[in-house]
C-alpha cells in the first residue's frame, strides 16, 4: 500500500506466477481471498463513514464539539481512500490490470494511497496532542481567540500541509513519471525515486506522527493515572474516559500495522532489498488497508453521542410502529 511493489499477481493468474519474481512478496492470502477480504469490509466501512460524516457535520451540537472536528477531517481522508484507493487494488486483483489505463487514474490512486493514509497519521499525531489540552488544559480553549490560536489553526494547518505537499509531489512532480499499466498502483509516484524527497517524506511525514501517536497515548495514560490517584476525581475521570477511549482505539488500530511498515521502510532505506523479509513484509503493508477499512467503525463504537441518537431514533420509531395502527383501527 505504501512505498511498497507488492506481488502483481491477480485472481485470474495467483496461481500460475510461482516462479516469478512477485512471489517473493507473496501474502499468505491468495489474490481471490485479498479481493474477497477487502471487499466485505470495505461495503458496511463506506457506510458507516458516510453516517458518522452525516452526523457529526449535520448535527450542530457534535459539529461545535471541538475532539470531533479532527475526527472529521480523518474520516474524509478514510471516505476518499475508501472510493479511490480500495477500488483501484479490487480492480487490479480482479483484471490483473490497472482500469481505467488513464494518467489521472494512477495520480489520483497515488494520492489516495500516500496523501491520504499519512495525511490520517498527522491528524491522529495531533487529536493525540490534543487530547492533553481537553482534558488538563480546557481553560486555554476557553474563549474564541484562544479557540482559534490553539485549536483551529494548528488543525487547519496540519490539513493543509499534507495535502500540499503530496498534491504538489503527486501531480505535479520535479520529474516525468512512469506509468505502468500491468503493476498495482501504476509503480510508484516518482518523487518515491528522489532520495532526499523520499527521505524527508519517511521521517517528516511517516516516522514523527508515529513516534508523537505512540509517544503521547503513553503520556495521556500515566498522567489521567496519576491524576485519578492523587485527586481521586472519578466524576472527571467519566467525562473524559469516552474521549480518552476513543482515541486509544483509533491511535491502536494506526500503530499496530504502521510500526512494523515504519520498520521495513527504514530498513529499505537503509540498503535492505524489497522483499527481503519474505511473506511478514507483504502481510504487513496489506494490513495498513485495515486502518482505512475499521477507523469508522472504531469511531462510531466509541462516540457515545451518535450511539445515543441512535438509540432516540430507534425508540421513536418503535413508538411510532406501535401507536399508528392502534389509531387507525375502526371503530366498532
Amino acid at each position: 500500500m505504501v512505498h511498497i511493489i507488492l506481488n502483481n499477481t491477480s485472481i485470474k493468474d495467483g496461481e500460475n506466477n510461482d516462479t516469478s519474481s512477485g512471489t517473493i512478496l507473496e501474502t499468505a492470502l491468495s489474490a481471490t481471498a485479498r479481493f474477497w477480504v477487502l471487499l466485505i469490509f470495505e461495503i458496511p466501512s463506506i457506510i458507516c463513514c458516510l453516517f458518522l460524516l452525516y452526523h457529526l457535520c449535520f448535527d450542530r451540537t457534535l459539529r461545535n464539539t471541538l475532539n470531533n472536528h479532527v475526527f472529521i477531517l480523518i474520516l474524509i481522508n478514510v471516505l476518499l481512500s475508501e472510493i479511490i484507493d480500495i477500488p483501484n487494488y479490487l480492480t487490479f486483483l480482479r483484471l490483473n490490470y490497472v482500469w481505467p489505463q488513464i494518467p489521472i487514474n494512477c495520480y489520483l490512486w497515488w494520492y489516495a494511497t500516500y496523501g491520504n493514509l499519512y495525511t490520517i497519521g498527522m491528524l491522529m499525531a495531533w487529536a493525540s496532542i490534543e487530547r492533553h489540552i481537553l482534558i488538563f488544559h480546557y481553560q486555554w480553549l476557553n474563549t474564541k481567540m484562544k479557540r482559534i490560536l490553539i485549536h483551529y489553526i494548528p488543525l487547519t494547518t496540519i490539513a493543509l500541509y499534507a495535502c500540499i505537499f503530496y498534491a504538489t509531489c503527486i501531480f505535479f512532480p520535479v520529474c516525468q513519471p512512469t506509468f505502468n499499466y500491468s503493476s498495482a498502483w501504476c509503480i510508484d509516484p516518482c518523487y518515491i525515486q528522489s532520495y532526499a524527497l523520499s527521505l524527508y517524506d519517511l521521517l517528516f511525514n511517516i516516522t514523527l506522527p508515529c513516534l508523537l501517536i505512540l509517544i503521547v497515548n503513553i503520556l495521556l495514560f500515566i498522567r489521567v493515572f496519576e491524576q485519578k490517584q492523587r485527586l481521586h476525581k472519578e466524576i472527571q475521570w467519566q467525562k473524559y474516559k469516552r474521549m480518552i477511549i476513543q482515541l486509544a482505539s483509533c491511535s491502536l488500530l494506526f500503530l499496530i500495522p504502521e510500526i512494523p511498515t515504519v520498520g521495513i521502510l527504514l530498513a529499505q532505506k537503509g540498503g535492505l532489498p524489497y522483499g527481503a523479509t519474505g511473506q511478514f513484509e507483504s502481510f504487513v503493508f496489506f494490513s495498513c488497508y485495515f486502518i482505512v477499512l475499521l477507523m469508522p467503525f472504531i469511531c462510531f463504537g466509541s462516540s457515545k453521542e451518535i450511539w445515543t441518537k441512535m438509540k432516540l431514533i430507534m425508540r421513536r420509531r418503535h413508538f411510532n410502529n406501535f401507536v399508528v395502527p392502534q389509531a387507525l383501527k375502526p371503530f366498532k
